[in-house]
């Protein structure tokens, strides 16, 4: 069986900026995958590159064994493939519910099947209580879950998260952090671009790491948290190991 995301030597270009340059990375059905880098790295580019929302210059990405490099980012949902975004993306004047419900229709015509996934997914994600709430009235933290829920609400096979826990309070993050499991326990596989190293190392199965549009290094957390080049390029001296002996 194929891996469910395939990327073999993406690049994108604007003008003479690389701001992603032959980036390779697998990630297989049922991981949570974290994408770190320092500010500039390109890791959102390469989330719009593999959403549709920008066609990459050269390369290849395959979703579920399919080719889907150009598509258009609603052809790239249906395919089962949703995204939340740096900035959050809600209908300030709209409900809660009605924002999910949305989500839903990605998948149905029908306004009361649209409604029963919306009431489901927003008990999962712990909105209910905010359903009948404008979306302008959240928290950052419930505007961000929302956005979460709403991308739940279409089904996807692979759900990429764009910093979904910036902004928020250690309790917050923990919350976010419980979510994210148990919507990868629920079947759906994850990757995420995260900057907070204390949640997305302890959450990952695998880690990829750009730097100026390349990447650097990839593997379990554990690995890259001890890779000389990472240290020097994102997590800094605290994260250098401490030679043996010393206290």
């Amino acid at each position: 069986m194929p891996a469910l995301l395939e990327l073999d030597a993406v690049s994108k270009r604007f003008g003479g900026l690389d701001a992603n340059r032959d980036v390779s990375l697998v990630v297989e059905e049922g991981q949570i995958v974290g994408l770190i880098g320092p500010n500039g790295a390109g890791k959102t580019t390469l989330f719009n590159c593999v959403s549709g929302f920008f066609p990459p210059t050269s390369g290849s990405i395959r979703f579920a064994g399919n080719e889907i490099a150009g598509w258009a980012p609603e052809r790239v949902l249906r395919a089962g493939l949703a995204r939340t975004f740096q900035v959050v993306r809600t209908f300030p004047e709209m409900t809660v519910l009605d924002n999910v419900m949305i989500g839903a229709f990605a998948r149905t015509n029908r306004a009361g099947e649209a409604r029963a996934r919306a009431a489901e997914l927003l008990a999962f994600t712990g909105l209910a209580g905010r359903a009948h709430a404008r979306g302008a009235d959240l928290t950052i933290a419930d505007k961000k879950r929302l956005e979460l829920t709403r991308a739940l609400a279409t089904q996807p096979r692979l759900l990429m998260l764009d910093e979904v826990m910036a902004g928020l309070n250690p309790a917050e993050r923990a919350q976010a952090v419980t979510l994210i499991r148990a919507i990868r326990d629920r079947g759906t596989t994850v990757l995420l671009v995260e900057h907070v190293m204390e949640v997305v190392m302890p959450i990952s199965d695998h880690v990829v790491v750009l730097d100026s549009g390349r990447k650097i290094a990839e593997g379990p957390p554990r690995t890259i948290v001890r890779d000389p080049n990472v240290i020097a390029a994102y997590l800094g001296e605290k994260y250098r190991p401490r030679d043996e002996g010393t206290a």
